[in-house]
């Protein structure tokens, strides 16, 4: 107890005890600290007043990291993330399954997915990661979409495409979701490409082909492929952005690959196919890469 405190530091004192949250305390112990007499009697008091503050200061700060820390957090895999986002009953726990390994439970009532859904699509050598997002469209789940590389807007061929269009445009817009879009029409009886949309029928399996290299165009990457001296290449490939070279290669390979570096092989379809090259090649399509390290 403080030598000669005054009754407004007594009722500072009081609340503190009474308080409820570490906020109330954090204030009323701020209060004791500037109420308190400032004497060398009162010394050790106020020393022990500033570590109780500081210590609920750092607990506070967890309080509101745990607050605010995402409710769904996906870690990403595979050459891309990709999210599917589409009204009730449209079919996306369908298709994610068709393309997927996933099985996500399909219900003939509203809303049968309650949280994200992930699954991997393997498709021509490489792996993609896709994401269902439930049609509550929750801020949680609207936040995976902005670490996504392509969104795909799924819409029910047996509905009115033009006005899920707009609601769907309108949810991506008003979250500034500005992502490279494939529009997806499901449920269709004639499938294939329609203009910029995909028509396919997630159930039935039909149409899916032409989805899977509509989205592996729609990123604008090349595959690259990986092996060792005297073993074939490794699969899954690698995707890299265009005009990649083997040292971007290297880099996603292993970080002490560019330290050991001595030359690498390029392995293609041209007549040019297992010559050395550098770190500053410009990689293609489908080129097959022999490291080799000092």
């Amino acid at each position: 107890m403080p030598v000669n405190a005054g009754p407004e530091y007594f009722a500072a004192e009081r609340r503190y005890s009474e308080a409820k949250t570490t906020a109330e305390k954090i204030k009323a112990l701020e209060e004791m600290i500037r109420l308190a007499p400032k004497h060398k009697g009162s010394e050790k008091l106020l020393a022990d007043l500033r570590k109780r503050l500081s210590k609920l200061k750092k607990e506070l700060l967890v309080e509101r990291r745990k607050l605010h820390k995402p409710k769904f957090t996906i870690r990403k895999e595979g050459v891309a993330q990709i999210c599917i986002v589409g009204l009730t009953n449209s079919g996306k726990s369908t298709l994610l399954n068709s393309l997927t390994n996933a099985n996500v439970e399909v219900g003939i009532y509203p809303y049968t997915t309650k949280k994200p859904q992930v699954g991997m699509m393997f498709y021509n050598d490489l792996q993609f990661q896709l994401i269902e997002i439930p049609s509550t469209f929750d801020p949680e789940s609207l936040n995976l979409l902005h670490s996504s590389d392509l969104i795909i807007v799924l819409l029910d061929a047996t509905q009115d495409i033009d006005k899920q269009k707009y609601e769907l445009t309108k949810i991506l817009e008003s979250n500034r979701l500005f992502k490279k879009i494939i529009f997806v029409k499901n449920k269709s009886k004639v499938c294939g490409l329609d203009n910029d949309t995909v028509c396919l029928d997630a159930k039935s399996k039909v149409g899916l082909d032409e989805l899977k290299e509509k989205i592996w165009k729609s990123l604008d990457l090349i595959k690259v492929y990986t092996k060792a001296p005297n073993k074939p290449k490794d699969i899954p490939a690698l995707a890299l952005r265009k005009n990649a070279t083997v040292k971007d290669l290297a880099k996603e390979v292993h970080k002490d690959f560019i330290k050991t570096f001595k030359f690498a092989r390029i392995y293609n379809s041209t007549k040019f196919s297992g010559r050395k090259v550098g770190l500053d090649y410009k990689l293609q399509d489908n080129d097959i890469v022999e490291i080799h390290v000092k």
